[in-house]
């Protein structure tokens, strides 16, 4: 399923035999030889292509947690997981410079939307508590007739 195809040239195994002399009555252009498909059927003295398979790297699944958690953590408010996303994607990044795995977009992308989602939702639940202690105090103030 993670592969890669890579058609490789006919190699020649199998073909020792020299080609077959030009008839003498007229002379043949010198042309290049033809290329030999990469489909041909495979017949007596002529080889069957080579193909090689490359495994694809995998993709680092600190990656897709960090994304996934800094999605939650973006759409939510459950800011916590972000700060888990953030952990993951700073694991994920390391791994795929060590390893030499793929998801870096996605472990950067998990690190993005984490920050931006813990930075919100802070700043979000301070101002939020802070309207209400504030609420509170000019409250409290109004009884003691601190304010005129």
């Amino acid at each position: 399923m993670n592969t890669r195809v890579l058609p490789i040239r006919n190699t020649g195994f199998g073909s020792n035999r020299a080609p077959a002399p030009a008839p003498m009555s007229a002379p043949a252009p010198v042309l290049a030889p033809a290329p030999v498909p990469v489909h041909a059927p495979v017949t007596y003295g002529n080889a069957a292509p080579v193909v090689v398979y490359q495994q694809i790297a995998p993709t680092n699944s600190a990656a897709i947690v960090s994304l996934v958690l800094g999605l939650i953590s973006f759409t939510t408010s459950m800011f916590f997981l972000g700060i888990v996303g953030i952990i993951f994607g700073h694991i994920a990044r390391s791994q795929i410079k060590k390893r030499g795995e793929r998801g870096n977009g996605m472990a950067v992308a998990g690190l993005w939307l984490s920050y931006v989602s813990v930075i919100f939702w802070i700043v979000f639940w301070l101002a939020y508590f802070g309207i209400i202690a504030l609420a509170i105090g000019l409250g409290i103030a109004a009884e003691s007739g601190a304010v005129s």
